[in-house]
């Protein structure tokens, strides 16, 4: 059986028996009758940490992947074909492995990637790293997947997500002008069971799902188990991103 209110402590009740009005409210702390404040701990089960940052470089190297990108088109026209994929062109993905080292401007946006998924892995895994007695100074990142995409007019990839690895990112290296927020945005889905309870105690666990407008010469960067995708996109450029998988590995000893 529910315990009564006034048994636990938390209001006073009128001659009927019923809680006043006014007597709880959401901005005052309460706990049961006997529970003391070195008792009480919040716990914040299973968060998703999604780290939006700007690329400071974007204006300085901009032109040179834009050169960059139209190259490998010209070079590749196929590109890389993929079931999830609408009206868009996407290449390889070894684009990071294979150009960072004769191209300057790849180069320098492989470091900002490469940053950023440390500031976002530390973010999430600091507390369980100490937990598990694990010195993040022993750790290194490892991007294995990296690639573009040139969306065309309406082009828009489907919900899905990325496997083995830990952190994925998108960075919007050319975006038009946008017709609304939505326009080429990027969305996310819930991890969780959205509640099905229509009172105020369940408001955060109503949102199915997030989007992020896209904002040129800024990156997003999120668990690469986290479903998602991109709405269509209908600017007056092509909608140009830059995208990575990464994995968080012991460092290699030196030899």
């Amino acid at each position: 059986p529910h315990k009564p209110i006034q048994d636990m402590g938390l209001g006073n009740r009128d001659g009927q028996g019923h809680c006043r009005s006014g007597d709880i409210s959401i901005g005052a702390t309460v706990r049961p009758k006997g529970v003391t404040m070195s008792d009480d701990k919040l716990f914040k089960i299973w968060p998703t940490v999604i780290l939006r940052k700007k690329f400071p470089d974007h204006d300085r190297i901009k032109p040179g992947l834009l050169e960059f990108v139209h190259s490998y088109m010209a070079a590749n026209p196929e590109g890389r074909k993929a079931n999830e994929n609408r009206d868009l062109y996407e290449s390889q993905y070894d684009i990071l492995k294979e150009h960072s080292a004769r191209d300057a401007n790849v180069r320098a946006l492989a470091d900002f990637l490469g940053h950023s998924f440390v500031e976002v892995a530390g973010a999430a895994n600091l507390g369980a790293w100490k937990r598990d007695g694990v010195d993040p100074e022993s750790l290194q990142i490892n991007i294995t997947a990296s690639w573009f995409i040139n969306y065309l007019s309406q082009g828009n990839v489907d919900p899905h997500l990325h496997g083995n690895c830990s952190w994925s990112c998108v960075y919007y290296l050319q975006m038009g002008e946008l017709s609304e927020p939505k326009d080429g945005a990027t969305f996310f889905i819930c991890p969780l069971n959205k509640s099905d309870s229509n009172d105020f105690g369940a408001s955060y666990a109503r949102e199915a799902s997030r989007f992020f407008s896209a904002v040129e010469g800024h990156a997003l960067f999120f668990p690469s188990s986290l479903v998602h995708g991109s709405f269509p996109y209908s600017g007056d450029q092509s909608r140009i991103i830059f995208s990575a998988n990464a994995r968080v590995d012991k460092r290699e000893a030196a030899v």
